[in-house]
């Protein structure tokens, strides 16, 4: 793990906190890691948190994580965000604390099987990648469907590059679960708006060139889900998949 921590410029201890592993771990082949782009700490935010117990809880400064994650200011957070804390640190172990979930394990959670639809239509074009998401390719001004009834809680439309998602949504479900969607188009929602599985949220975008495509190389919907397995990661590259 060591070779794999020097081969991407992050400490071993970066490398093990993300992936819940230990430096006794034994990896397997094909195992899939989370590698950060920096030393630190990845947080997904819970109902309760702020920017100020997080840094505190990470020995981090509030301000680098503002800019690190392109925050707008230190309240711009939301349950079910991923945020990089550049410099943090893993607290030791409470023995008086409750075993929380690991961020590694986090996209395990089971939901049932009609809870989530497939927010769109086309080929499967990249396999489960960070953070818990598929990619979708389709035509872009391909409708994008809710994949279950929630709360909008972002809804990105400024052309600009938004850490590589570019124009895009979030949507907090009543289970807890949020769910991603990016590279989009256009965008038919508001944050807060109370929105229903199926409803049309948006269109498939990323065509290089085009504003708000993020980072993307051709039209796809960049769909992830945090707080339980992905719907569609049960396809294989190049699956078509429709509708549900």
């Amino acid at each position: 793990m060591q070779g794999i921590a020097n081969a991407h410029n992050i400490s071993i201890e970066t490398l093990l906190w993300a992936n819940d592993l230990t430096i006794s771990s034994k990896l397997k082949v094909g195992e899939s890691l989370i590698i950060l782009p920096t030393d630190g700490v990845l947080h997904i935010v819970k109902s309760g948190d702020s920017l100020s117990a997080i840094a505190g809880t990470y020995k981090a400064q509030l301000e680098n994580i503002v800019a690190y994650n392109n925050l707008s200011n230190q309240n711009d957070i939301y349950i079910g965000d991923i945020l990089i804390v550049p410099g943090g640190k893993i607290p030791p172990p409470s023995t008086s604390s409750k075993k929380t979930t690991s961020v590694a394990n986090n996209n395990q959670m089971p939901v049932a099987d009609n809870f989530f639809i497939y927010p769109v239509e086309g080929q499967v074009s990249q396999g489960l990648h960070y953070y818990n998401a598929i990619d979708v390719r389709n035509s872009c001004g391909t409708p994008v469907y809710a994949a279950a009834t929630g709360v909008v809680q972002r809804a990105v439309f400024n052309g600009g590059y938004n850490n590589g998602m570019g124009n895009h949504v979030t949507i907090l479900h009543s289970n807890g679960t949020v769910t991603y969607y990016g590279h989009l188009m256009s965008v038919f929602v508001t944050p807060g708006q109370t929105i229903y599985t199926g409803q049309n949220i948006g269109t498939v975008g990323g065509a290089p060139g085009m504003a708000g495509a993020g980072r993307s190389t051709g039209c796809h919907l960049h769909f992830q889900v945090v707080g339980a397995k992905n719907p569609l990661a049960k396809y294989p590259v190049g699956a078509y998949i429709k509708y549900k």
